[in-house]
């Protein structure tokens, strides 16, 4: 993707314990289905997975992604059916060398 922009993308999935994987069986079914495929989802979409996907206790996904187009991401959310069961969050990120970067460009407006 020479030429491209990469963009980080910090998904933040949540649901409730009514649909959570663990208490409701057709959300069982549909995540067992997908989730061994999402590596190869997001593949196809043009999206690298570069953390996780982590789950918790606290019926909260999170996933760092990278792609050069938001439009990936949404087409792996929605080919995974993640956004079935969840809110998703989905955070343009950018990494702290890169923060940093940004902050000294910028003029301090106090």
């Amino acid at each position: 993707m020479e030429g491209n922009l990469e963009m980080h993308f910090v998904l933040i999935a949540t649901h409730t314990p009514e649909v959570c994987p663990t208490s409701n069986a057709t959300t069982r079914d549909l995540m067992l289905q997908t989730a061994p495929d999402i590596p190869n989802l997001a593949q196809k979409a043009g999206v690298e997975i570069v953390a996780g996907p982590f789950v918790n206790r606290e019926h909260t996904i999170v996933v760092v992604v990278q792609s050069d187009k938001v439009e990936n991401v949404d087409r792996l959310l929605m080919e995974s059916r993640l956004p079935h069961w969840n809110r998703v969050r989905v955070l343009p990120s950018l990494t702290m060398e890169e923060g940093l970067i940004d902050i000294e460009a910028q003029t301090p407006i106090f």
